[in-house]
């Protein structure tokens, strides 16, 4: 004789500590067909889900930061390889980098993320949620993260002409009446 399970039902009986009073709740479970399909290691497999959209791009999430399928495609990285994101400074424009990096980097996961977080995360969002993954030119492996927040204006101040130059006349020191004799010269020396 062949059996197979098609639903079960599950009785849980609560005591409340305080009353002493017992409560009882039963629930019935779904078709067992249906169960998440799991991997022959009981664990169930996980696929990235795909947005739809041809352009390479990144979101920031709480975290991570997720490639998305167009992404990945570009930069033609694998699951656990190590991926950092720096910072690169030229003149007054910083730009996001992403590019792998075995000994300081994160590892891609099989869902195209990276983990993002503390201060690496909120420099990132300075940037925006989502950014365009754009190859860096002549740094193989190496991509630029084009985020959409505005970008910044630039924060130096104009100094005006008459502070960085200013004439004697303009000092307002009253050098009249001003003697050698009024001025102690003595070191009081302990």
């Amino acid at each position: 004789m062949e059996l197979e399970i098609q639903s079960a039902k599950l009785i849980l009986s609560i005591v409340d500590k305080e009353t002493g009073e017992i409560i009882t709740k039963e629930a019935t479970l779904g078709d067992f067909k249906d169960a998440k399909k799991t991997t022959s290691s009981g664990t169930r497999t996980r696929k990235p889900k795909d947005d739809g959209d041809p352009n390479p791009k990144a979101t920031l999430l709480e975290g991570k930061i997720q490639l998305n399928q167009a992404a990945m495609a570009l930069v033609g990285w694998e699951p656990e390889m190590k991926i950092d994101i720096r910072f690169e400074k030229k003149g007054k424009q910083i730009t996001p980098i992403m590019m792998e990096d075995m000994a300081k980097g994160n590892r891609l996961t099989k869902t195209n993320t990276i983990s993002c977080r503390g201060s690496k995360h909120d420099n990132l969002a300075e940037y925006g949620t989502i950014f365009d993954v754009v190859p860096y030119e002549g740094k193989d492996g190496w991509f630029k993260l084009v985020g959409d927040a505005p970008q910044k204006e630039d924060d130096t101040v104009e100094i005006p002409e008459e502070i960085t130059n200013p004439e004697d006349e303009d000092l307002n020191i009253d050098e009249d009446g001003v003697e050698a004799a009024d001025i102690d010269f003595d070191l009081d020396v302990e």
